[in-house]
């Protein structure tokens, strides 16, 4: 019987050895769905549509702009802001203090650095000062 297969030697490897943690990455799981859960999670969330409001309503919005432009007040507003992601948006309350308009854009400005479109404005109340 030929005893060769005894005494031969391990092949060597022209590549140097790899270390634990690199061959253990090579079995680690691939994440095929990456993002997966996070876009499941997107398209379930709820936007409300904008709201028009009425020429009644207007008028009475337009009102109270009049009457915060003379006072220079401190007021809640109740505005539309348009979702960055998905169509539609949600209602947001603030308290703003007045700071000047752009009435050429349609455009409110308060003194916390806030710019709002007039269009988005459903509801003042001018607060005491």
């Amino acid at each position: 019987m030929d005893e060769r297969w005894y005494t031969m030697n391990r092949p060597k490897s022209k590549y140097p050895k790899m270390s634990m943690s690199d061959r253990a990455a090579q079995f680690a799981p691939f994440a095929a769905l990456t993002g997966h859960k996070e876009a499941v999670i997107e398209q379930g969330r709820i936007t409300q549509e904008k709201r028009i409001l009425s020429n009644e309503e207007k008028l009475e919005l337009n009102e109270k702009i009049v009457e915060m432009v003379k006072l220079k007040s401190r007021c809640r507003i109740i505005y539309f802001e348009k979702d960055k992601i998905k169509s539609g948006g949600k209602y947001m309350e603030s308290v703003l203090s007045f700071k000047r308009i752009d009435e050429l854009n349609k455009t409110l400005f308060f003194k916390e650095n806030v710019q709002m479109q007039i269009d988005d404005i459903v509801d003042i109340e001018i607060l005491e000062q």
